[in-house]
């Protein structure tokens, strides 16, 4: 065991000594108690890699590394202030093709068994069999950015950096999907920020479930030609997530014909929306019930069948809770559903 207080006067430390000192600084979520999330700094462009049929640059930047080769590593700081360049292969006239450029930390002394004391960026290309995959990232690398090199005569490559970025303890980490926020080792107050959500607002890990932002799901339901006859209940029928309107999906599910169920307790608004078509001025009720159909927890009324309606119903929900979706007309005629409807659901923050 080695206790390091930086920094007395007269008190010698090393270079790894020094590098642990530093992990009370570093940004959570890696689940590494003297390593860090590898990652750019902050505000590094998104071309600082690029690449030409024959040259790849990667242009001035810093990194904070973590080779994770070690528990008692730490983080590696890393800058170059120049443009660093190398030599792409050509491309292949039958099949495209993924390349890498990467930086691997060779640490011999931190007993990395590299046998080396380097971390210079290395290029690497991809198969060229028409998978286009990506080569494997070494050990103890840190992904600069992949190269698309398209057949020979198809183009210029294509070049998208790696989107981690490092912050320091207290600040939210940036994500760019659901699920690398969920690869993170999470702890009670670890904060991201979702990039991929509208408006990049904040999610904090409670100790059971991600909070913050309102996340809705779409889902719509394709049931027409259904007669709605008076005074008789009438469901949608099953639904199918529409993932591209939605915002972290993943809560709910329609395990059953007309049934919705939450996988975690909360607060939910349910907003419909339908067309319907019938005589005009008759009434129609959205009705929330329990999975049975036996009771009504809340009901919403739509006073004209003919136009673009909407109804909104907020219920308080235990993790696991299943809600039937119910329509009910009181007219004296019937009403048929001529389009597919939408039900967008909320969890609160």
């Amino acid at each position: 065991m080695t206790i390091t207080l930086l920094a007395p006067d007269g008190v010698a430390v090393t270079a790894q000594q020094e590098r642990q000192a530093r992990a009370a600084g570093h940004g959570g979520g890696s689940g590494r108690q003297l390593g860090g999330r590898s990652g750019f700094r902050v505000g590094t462009p998104s071309n600082v890699l690029t690449a030409s049929s024959t040259t790849w640059t990667l242009g001035p930047c810093a990194a904070m590394l973590d080779p994770g080769a070690t528990t008692h590593q730490g983080m590696y700081g890393w800058a170059s202030d120049a443009n660093i360049t190398g030599s792409m292969r050509a491309a292949n006239s039958t099949y495209s093709r993924k390349d890498i450029v990467y930086i691997q930390v060779n640490d011999s002394s931190a007993g990395d068994g590299s046998g080396a004391l380097s971390a210079n960026p290395v290029y690497a290309y991809g198969p060229e069999d028409g998978s286009n995959a990506a080569p494997t990232l070494p050990p103890r690398s840190f992904l600069v950015g992949t190269i698309s090199v398209p057949v020979a005569g198809g183009g210029s490559p294509t070049v998208v950096r790696n989107p981690a970025v490092y912050v320091a303890a207290g600040a939210p980490l940036p994500v760019w999907s659901q699920a690398e926020r969920d690869a993170l080792t999470a702890f009670d107050g670890l904060s991201v920020k979702r990039l991929d959500i509208p408006g990049r607002p904040n999610e904090t890990w409670d100790g059971v479930d991600w909070v913050g932002a309102s996340r809705y799901e779409e889902w719509t339901y394709s049931n027409p030609a259904n007669t709605i006859p008076n005074a008789t209940g009438w469901g949608p029928g099953l639904g199918t997530l529409d993932t591209t309107n939605s915002v972290y999906p993943g809560f709910g599910s329609t395990p059953a014909n007309d049934i919705f169920q939450v996988n975690s307790a909360g607060r939910y608004t349910f907003h419909w929306y339908m067309i319907l078509g019938g005589a005009a001025g008759a009434p129609v009720y959205m009705s929330i019930r329990n999975s049975s159909g036996s009771t009504t927890y809340t009901s919403h009324q739509w006073p004209n069948a003919y136009e673009h309606d909407l109804g909104e119903i907020t219920l308080n929900l235990a993790a696991g809770a299943q809600v039937k979706l119910v329509f009910v007309q009181t007219g004296g005629s019937t009403y048929n559903s001529t389009t597919a409807h939408r039900l967008r659901v909320t969890k609160q923050p």
